[in-house]
């Protein structure tokens, strides 16, 4: 039987047999189809159709089918191609069947390319049909924060970039969930050098005639500083202007999911000063305006995370020191539990245990992880946590100059409020997302009422003089002034 190219499939034929690499594959889950198994198929010439799985038949033919495999593939069903989240521009896709028959194939060409970069221009020009995936290659010229925001009830991480291609055109991407946090540890990990981004399969999305790419579920697939021919030669048509990546705060008025920041802060979500938050009885989100008055050094300002996963390590003891040796040298190693592994790849990551004042004059603690402390600070934890050693780093309490920007200024804060706080009195609040810019936080102070209401204001009392019955301590010391809250 011949073998035939994927331009050829048209449903008018009941058999056909194609030579394909699997160039992507995934499983999705939708309520009508169960957990199906999804591909994009890619010929040796270079043109591309997309395949699917149904759920009962994922069993039978998963072992056969890996990304990055090629086969043939013989007996199947064609059906249209249709939606919103199109992978090929091929009319129709494949379907397999009970009697799909997959066997190796072993004459290939490697010289097939598979990525497809898009034109910046077509894609600001409005020039692409926006149901159709895309590739995009570009250099990060800037990158905002991960931000937590909420997604369908749900909190999701979220990162923008803008890319810059060969001749200068400048394109906003936009990541989410997994894709956020792999870009953010790539960068932090690039040490000021140019870092190429690779997006397969991309989404245009279109806001108020702005068009800008989004990955697409589990559909998309991105490369940081890949090797490949294609890569290399873009880098080679780059602008020879040494142009450095840039960290940005995130666009407040950007609007996600029909709500921007601005809204969220102003409108949908209450604000609360610090009186408020001691007194509430339920779960929620609130807003709080404050000013950052010390670091809480006891708890660090780092800690060390697994590479792979972004997770916490453990140290370990090394079981080739003996006890009692008097040595420490190597004494310990890292374990990640998420990725059940012994000397992962780690970095160290920003984790703030932050002392603020408002209004009321009273203080509580924050807690900001490594994606808000970088909107703050404008620099990755790796520029101040100090050189790795044989893939270890020494934690300490010691506060570098650097963090002591921040004290003293008056943010934003969207704050969680979580079981620990209402059921073990746990003083110390989650940031969920910042807003640092002055315009902003001014308008702020006029939108609400800026000033706190009487009873829930605290007098300053003296350091010289004895708490009142029904008062203690809140552990802040400002020129010389003790502050007491009402308990």
């Amino acid at each position: 039987m011949r073998t035939s190219a994927i331009s050829e499939l048209k449903p008018y034929k009941s058999m056909w047999m194609i030579k394909v690499k699997v160039i992507r594959l995934w499983k999705q889950y939708s309520a009508a189809g169960g957990e199906t198994m999804e591909m994009v198929l890619i010929d040796s010439n270079g043109d591309r159709i997309h395949a699917s799985v149904k759920k009962e038949l994922v069993a039978q033919f998963e072992p056969a089918l890996k990304q990055g495999y090629r086969k043939i593939l013989l007996n199947f069903a064609l059906t249209q191609s249709v939606g919103s989240y199109r992978t090929s521009k091929h009319a129709y896709k494949i379907g397999f069947l009970s009697t799909t028959r997959v066997r190796y194939c072993d004459d290939w060409t490697d010289n097939v390319p598979e990525f497809s970069p898009v034109k910046y221009r077509e894609v600001l020009e409005g020039a692409m049909n926006p149901d159709y995936l895309v590739d995009v290659i570009g250099q990060v010229v800037e990158v905002s924060n991960v931000e937590v925001v909420a997604v369908n009830g749900k909190d999701t991480n979220k990162i923008a970039l803008q890319l810059r291609d060969s001749v200068d055109d400048r394109l906003t991407v936009v990541l989410w969930g997994k894709f956020a946090n792999d870009i953010d540890d790539a960068i932090q990990g690039s040490n000021g050098q140019s870092v190429i981004f690779v997006l397969r399969f991309g989404k245009i999305k279109v806001w108020k005639d702005e068009y800008s790419i989004s990955n697409a579920y589990n559909v998309s697939d991105i490369f940081v500083n890949p090797t490949s021919a294609e890569a290399h030669a873009f880098i080679e048509m780059l602008p020879k202007d040494n142009m450095s990546l840039s960290i940005v705060e995130a666009n407040p008025n950007r609007a996600i999911s029909g709500v921007s920041d601005k809204d969220d802060f102003f409108v949908h979500t209450s604000r609360k000063n610090i009186a408020e938050l001691f007194c509430t009885k339920q779960l929620e989100r609130c807003i709080l305006m404050s000013t950052v008055v010390s670091i809480d050094a006891d708890m660090g300002w780092f800690y060390l995370s697994c590479k792979v996963c972004s997770k916490k390590v453990l140290t370990v003891p090394n079981e080739t020191i003996e006890d009692g040796s008097g040595e420490d040298v190597m004494g310990h190693i890292y374990f990640c539990v998420k990725c059940n592994t012994y000397k992962p790849s780690i970095m160290p990551r920003y984790k703030l245990h932050l002392v603020v004042v408002d209004e009321t004059r009273l203080t509580t603690k924050l807690l900001l992880f490594d994606n808000h402390a970088v909107q703050l600070l404008r620099q990755p934890c790796t520029e101040l946590a100090g050189p790795m050693l044989n893939d270890m780093l020494e934690e300490t309490n010691v506060i570098p100059e650097a963090l002591n920007s921040i004290i003293g200024k008056t943010f934003l804060f969207k704050l969680s409020i979580e079981k620990e706080n209402l059921q073990y009195k746990h003083d110390t609040y989650k940031v969920m997302k910042i807003i640092s810019n002055k315009e902003l936080i001014e308008e702020f102070e006029q939108f609400v009422s800026p000033k706190a209401s009487e009873d829930t204001m605290v007098p300053y009392m003296s350091a010289q003089s004895d708490a009142p019955e029904g008062y203690i301590l809140n552990v802040l010391r400002i020129d010389f002034t003790i502050h007491y809250r009402l308990i």
